[in-house]
């Protein structure tokens, strides 16, 4: 009897494994179709339906088949309403072409489901260019008529690229009013289909993907074995940013609001890692009553060796390296109102209160110093462009060009204007510098993708700064502040201290996905001024700056006094 128990449970188990692998097959296959269905077929169904609504509604109707005949009739009854010119195996559609327009899309970068201005997607009507491919290319190419998938299972789908319109519209006609589509609150339909809206978005639109190897199937299987399993949002928000991961571009991320506001509190101590000893440091302090000081070296978060913390937080986060590590690091003190941080050093325990908003305390936490403009010692000028105001800069342009020796921090995101009268003021573009450059897709998985002339920012000459400029960066330099550092360094204007920045330039995008979350990713391609890569990159000071425990013991700033050091010996 028990044997027989034995034998029926152990059949039960392969079955039900069978089952659940044989789900997440077909959920990739039925991807693979979707993807290329939702962003490049360009019936009057298509561009009307509610894509979002339908990948749930057609992710549970591919859970519920139960082999591959099945399947093959449920992906007919989901796509032919939508795609009618849809064909399998070996049949392809035969157009009558009589009196009749081609129509197919046209991408300038991922724009279904964008909340950035910066991308867009136009069909063209068999009557004109659009003008923004016009302004960019000046002429088209017409993509595949279509795209052929071969599938599990020897399931072959074809899906037209290229449709025809008569009388205004497209033929053959579908129909998606029957389609039952509705929002649903947060269960698996939903955290798989947004594994799917987000992978598709990626696979096709995503500009890296000749300079990385990446397994795009086994990426989407891992995450959609993942997400069949993920119960709350905040699971399905984790396993995307798993998915990003693999692609280390630092403007990927997974927004989620419950998250970002209830992980909005830290403890009143700043922490930074210095790269040549691989330690973790207290940096700054807001109140001494912690018992900590600068410089004490971090050995342990919670009782876990802090590499080893920093190494587990890395998973949930995309980008470079040095990007991620210093990401990881600012998520260490993140945490709930009121939670607990236990800190170890080689000496002492420290029991912290994330008490602190960081959003209120952003000088604290993310700015250098406060300083907008200050004279130095031996006839420095100090400027920091993360905080100087576009008032201040007009009211001192007389005091600057006065200075021989002018130190420029870059060291954050400049948001008040003041660095772009620098700019237009001092620094034209005499090189002619150019370094990014727009994606025009029109066929699926990335292929034969076209690029916009690269281009730059045409500053004209006002007048010249005679003086000798150091510009100081670190991985703090993410998209805006790495262009100022390519244009002002392409341009020969500075001298670049500091370290590597973030290597994520390239106009955000912005996607939605399902139940308030968005996902975030490079969107154009950028390349150094020479044409070598900068992607994961970064720009890469001329002269070399490591901070030192002696240095945040004393209060003092590394960057800066290497800098003064540097513009003395000039």
């Amino acid at each position: 009897m028990k044997a027989k128990f034995i034998i029926l449970f152990s059949l039960f188990f392969i079955l039900s494994f069978s089952q659940s692998d044989f789900q997440i097959q077909k959920l990739q296959d039925f991807t693979k179709i979707y993807s290329v269905a939702r962003l490049f077929h360009p019936s009057d169904e298509s561009a009307k339906l509610n894509w979002d609504l339908f990948t749930v509604y057609a992710v549970e109707k591919v859970l519920k088949t139960k082999n591959q005949n099945e399947f093959e009739i449920i992906i007919k009854d989901l796509f032919l309403p939508i795609v009618p010119s849809m064909t399998f195996g070996n049949k392809i559609y035969e157009w009558d072409k009589t009196n009749a327009k081609p129509v197919f899309w046209i991408n300038k970068g991922l724009a279904s489901n964008t909340l950035s201005k910066t991308y867009g997607r136009q069909i063209y009507n068999g009557d004109s260019i659009p003008k923004f491919i016009k302004d960019d290319l000046g002429d088209i190419d017409f993509p595949r008529s279509s795209t052929i998938l071969k599938l599990s299972g020897d399931f072959f789908v074809t899906i037209p690229l290229i449709v025809y319109k008569r009388d205004g519209k497209t033929f053959p006609v579908g129909n998606i009013d029957d389609l039952m589509l509705s929002e649903q609150g947060f269960n698996r339909n939903v955290a798989l289909s947004n594994v799917i809206i987000l992978w598709s978005g990626l696979r096709h639109f995503y500009p890296y993907q000749d300079e990385m190897k990446l397994e795009w199937d086994k990426i989407l299987k891992n995450t959609l074995l993942e997400a069949y399993d993920n119960k709350t949002e905040y699971e399905n928000f984790n396993t995307l940013r798993r998915l990003l991961h693999n692609f280390n571009d630092g403007h990927m991320s997974v927004s989620y609001n419950p998250y970002f506001s209830e992980n909005s509190f830290a403890p009143e101590i700043n922490l930074k890692y210095l790269r040549t000893t691989k330690e973790v440091v207290v940096s700054d302090i807001m109140n001494d009553k912690t018992g900590l000081k600068k410089g004490d070296v971090i050995k342990k978060v919670n009782g876990k060796d802090i590499m080893l913390v920093i190494d587990s937080l890395n998973q949930f986060q995309s980008g470079s390296e040095h990007f991620n590590i210093y990401k990881s690091v600012k998520q260490i003190l993140k945490g709930k109102e009121n939670t607990e941080l236990k800190l170890e050093t080689s000496n002492n325990r420290y029991t912290l209160i994330r008490n602190i908003t960081i959003n209120k305390n952003l000088q604290f936490y993310n700015k250098t110093n406060s300083i907008e403009i200050e004279k130095m010692p031996d006839n420095i000028l100090y400027v920091n462009l993360d905080n100087l105001t576009d008032k201040t800069a007009k009211e001192n342009l007389e005091l600057i060009k006065s200075y021989k020796k002018i130190i420029l921090d870059l060291r954050g995101y400049p948001r008040k204007k003041g660095e772009r009268v620098f700019l237009e003021e001092f620094f034209w573009d005499k090189n002619d510098s150019k370094f990014f450059s727009f994606p025009i897709i029109e066929n699926p998985f990335y292929d034969n993708v076209k690029y916009t002339t690269s281009r730059g920012w045409k500053i004209r000459k006002k007048q010249i700064l005679n003086a000798e400029i150091v510009l100081l960066i670190d991985e703090r330099c993410a998209s805006y502040p790495e262009s100022l550092t390519k244009y002002l360094k392409a341009n020969g204007f500075v001298t670049v201290m500091g370290r590597p920045t973030a290597g994520a330039n390239g106009d955000r995008n912005d996607i939605k996905l399902l139940n308030g979350l968005k996902y975030s990713f490079t969107g154009l391609k950028v390349r150094n001024a020479n044409n070598s890569i900068f992607f994961g990159v970064g720009a890469i000071p001329d002269v070399v700056i490591e901070e030192n425990i002696d240095d945040i013991k004393k209060g003092k700033d590394t960057f800066i006094k290497k800098a003064v050091e540097y513009l003395n010996k000039k």
